[in-house]
């Protein structure tokens, strides 16, 4: 007690000297709580940096060990034999798929050919994939735990894919994202996705990356916050806006995080849908301009404090289509109805579960015309072996055939299946788009 008394007497003489008066014996325990307040927060401070150096050390080591095809090192201090990026707590990805029934109000159904895709196989790792376009460092890397290659994008960059083609009045485009934000208390940098007419310049025009509008445009903007995030819709003719959503708080945005999302876009016309994991985030009737016609998509990340190890915004296995199928039409009055749009993890008879809106749409049809019998039949690209892609077509026709009886309630006595492997291609095996074309799977009326 009696050094805490003489403390007191030598903070209250020291606060005198400042202030030029003695304080009160009130005003002296206020000044003491508030050195105390301010000395915890500059040892938490300090903590909170020393925790930061370290993390930042162990993110700098496993992205340049990925960048470089090394090794990191795993809890237990062994080498990870995992290629590719493995940071702990920001690039290590717990991949969680829902099941189909968690798409059962998922009615998209992606157009019936395939004008552009990239899965980013056989790309270099660290590059930007070949054709595309940037103006900054977003790279091609592995991820942990999760089949391909992906985008990794680089804070402050605009990103133009290959394509140069147009998409025409209807279209559909799909992709995949992974989103991994290690959270320090500041707002991680909003991202968009969006298509634009490129007008008079390429689609791949410098011009672009700066200003992504074109003749017409459109973006969807997502502001990430810990348990939900902001997103909002916005459309452009030229530099004059078309559309606007305000901005909303959205609880989905944090059931995107660490796992794979599929992202879909369907234009007819004007009207504009947007869906993510099966959920309809907008159906505008006049959401995008009829001028032009689209033929780029996309990607933009802002900026925050953050560094870029920090935060991990991915993106892959995007498929870009044409057309809007007529499910019943071609399979009622054309007898087959063939799709690229029903899904299966690589190399497995699985069914991802965006495959939902073309099977609710063919169990429409077959439910509608229950005289109706089908056979159904697998198809693979030219990718590996052609006994062992034969027998996973075969698997993949079955494996439809039992979702149709179990989730839709189609007799399967109406179902016959069978594989045709790589053997009927019907676009260039040599190309992404190709063999996005090839696996298919179709419905030939009996």
């Amino acid at each position: 007690m009696k050094h805490l008394s003489v403390r007191k007497v030598v903070i209250a003489a020291t606060v005198a000297v400042f202030f030029g008066t003695v304080p009160t014996a009130a005003q002296a325990q206020s000044i003491l709580r508030r050195i105390k307040d301010r000395a915890a927060e500059a040892a938490t401070q300090k903590v909170l940096s020393e925790t930061e150096k370290a993390v930042s050390k162990g993110v700098d080591k496993a992205i340049e060990s990925a960048t470089e095809g090394g090794k990191t090192e795993g809890p237990d201090g062994q080498p990870n034999t995992n290629d590719g990026l493995a940071v702990s707590g920001i690039d290590t990805i717990n991949n969680q798929k829902p099941s189909i029934q968690a798409f059962s109000k998922y009615d998209f159904v992606p157009g019936d050919s395939v004008l552009y895709a990239a899965d980013f196989s056989g790309e270099a790792i660290g590059e930007l994939p070949a054709g595309w376009n940037s103006n900054g460092s977003s790279v091609i890397v592995s991820l942990s735990g999760i089949p391909g290659q992906w985008l990794r994008m680089a804070q402050r960059t605009v990103v133009l894919t290959a394509n140069e083609k147009s998409f025409g009045p209807d279209f559909t485009v799909e992709f995949d994202m992974v989103l991994q934000y290690d959270f320090k208390g500041w707002l991680p940098p909003s991202f968009q996705f969006g298509l634009l007419a490129s007008g008079s310049v390429s689609a791949t025009s410098n011009k672009l990356l700066s200003d992504p509008k074109g003749d017409k445009s459109f973006y969807v903007e997502v502001s990430p916050l810990a348990d939900a995030g902001n997103v909002v819709l916005e459309s452009y003719e030229q530099y004059s806006r078309y559309f606007n959503s305000p901005p909303t708080r959205n609880q989905s945005v944090r059931q995107w995080y660490g796992k794979v999302s599929h992202v879909a876009i369907q234009g007819q016309k004007e009207r504009l849908r947007i869906w993510v994991d099966g959920e309809k985030l907008y159906d505008v009737p006049k959401g995008i301009s009829k001028a032009g016609e689209f033929n780029q998509l996309y990607f933009q990340l802002g900026s925050s404090p953050y560094n870029d190890e920090q935060i991990g915004v991915y993106f892959s296995n995007i498929k870009i289509s044409k057309g809007l199928p007529d499910t019943r039409h071609k399979l009622v009055e054309e007898g087959k109805f063939s799709t690229t749009g029903i899904l299966f993890d690589t190399g497995s008879a699985t069914v991802k579960p965006e495959s939902a809106g073309v099977l609710k749409a063919i169990s429409a049809v077959l439910t509608q015309h229950a005289d109706i019998r089908v056979r159904i039949i697998g198809h693979t690209d030219a990718v590996g072996d052609d006994e062992a892609n034969l027998e996973l077509s075969e698997r993949r026709a079955a494996a439809v055939r039992e979702i149709l009886q179990a989730e839709y309630q189609i007799d399967g006595s109406r179902l016959e299946t069978g594989g045709k492997g790589e053997a009927e291609p019907v676009a260039d095996n040599q190309t992404a788009a190709g063999r996005a074309q090839n696996r298919r799977v179709e419905f030939i009326k009996l």
